[in-house]
Order: structure tokens, then sequence, then C-alpha cells
């Protein structure tokens, strides 16, 4: 019996590095849900079990970015759950393991997620 792919939830307000980053991890093997914002990644943790990672693009509109990070440091259900922060900046949060820094390249991104998450192929 095989097992499903690791989840991932990726938070990225820009709709076409959303759609390139959601295709390369894809590829890479993981089942990808992909929020707008972090109000709407909030939503997508409660109503879905627990993903992989979270990777978070920090500078969405309204800085809801923060509000999402500070409901996962919150949360005692999600105190194990990896965030990949992707920033330009030298952000610092509780609930973030790693940054990945702007601008990055696939194989950065890959790297970065294989460091939390391994994928089934």
């Amino acid at each position: 019996m095989s097992r499903a792919p690791p989840t991932l939830l990726l938070v990225e307000d820009d709709r076409d590095l959303r759609d390139a980053l959601v295709e390369i991890l894809l590829a890479e093997g993981h089942t990808v849900a992909a929020a707008e914002n972090g109000d709407e990644a909030l939503a997508w943790l409660e109503a879905h079990p627990c993903p992989a990672l979270v990777l978070v693009d920090m500078w969405t509109p309204h800085k809801d970015s923060w509000r999402l990070l500070d409901a996962l440091h919150r949360e005692p259900r999600f105190a194990d759950l990896p965030v990949m922060a992707i920033s330009s900046g030298e952000e610092r949060h509780p609930a973030i393991r790693e940054v990945l820094s702007k601008p990055f390249d696939r194989e950065a991104l890959l790297a970065g997620v294989r460091r939390f998450v391994h994928p089934l192929h």
C-alpha cells in the first residue's frame, strides 16, 4: 500500500510565483495546498490535517503572515510543525525554523524543503 505524498502548505500572495512554486514542489513529489495570505492559510489549517511543512512569504499584504506565525506559535497542535519563511530580510519569529532568502533558485528551495520533508519518489 503506498502512502500519500507529504502535504506542504504554501502561503504566497504573488499568483505567478505561487503557481511556479507549486509546480516545482509537485514535480518533486509533494502534495501542495496554496493560500494567497495568512488568513487563508489559517482557514486551511482549521479544515485539514496538519501539513508536513509551511512555506510562508513574509511580505503578504496587511502583514497577515505575522498573524499566521503568531497563531502557529500559540497553538499546541502546531508545536512540531516546521515553518520556512520566504523573505528578503532577516525574519525572526519563534515559529520560523528556517529562512529561505530571496532571491532564491529552485535548488535552494528544494534543499530547504528536504531538510524537513522527504518526498516519496
